[in-house]
């Protein structure tokens, strides 16, 4: 079960609409996980700085409980950086995305553990 995490200094009044429905549609694509089990969470309104600039910015977390391997968090860190960028005009280079690896043991959906 993917979480995905955003923390911006983003607008929430200037949020697209369609943000939250893409970031789920393309991570159900990319990890092959029907959407009920992929969860994304926006805080817009974050008061932060990247490189002692205000310029827009994002700090995310990425939580899974699959074991991914480097070379899909290229392919996740691409996917979600381009979304971002296209959704809220984030440059890459002002987005830090955090890769978790959760045991499943560690995680809960539906009252119950996954492991």
């Amino acid at each position: 079960m993917p979480i995905f995490v955003v923390n911006t200094n983003f607008a929430k009044s200037n949020l697209p609409e369609t943000l939250l429905s893409e970031l789920n549609e393309e991570l159900t694509k990319a990890m092959g996980k029907p959407d009920q089990f992929i969860a994304v969470h926006v805080h817009a309104d974050q008061v932060m700085m990247i490189g002692g600039k205000e310029d827009p910015c994002a700090l995310c977390s990425f939580h899974s409980n699959e074991n991914i391997s480097c070379d899909q968090i290229k392919q996740y860190s691409k996917l979600l950086c381009g979304l971002l960028n296209k959704q809220l005009g984030i440059s890459p280079d002002r987005i830090y995305i955090k890769f978790v690896d959760m045991d499943p043991c560690n995680m809960d959906l539906n009252n119950t553990t996954l492991g």
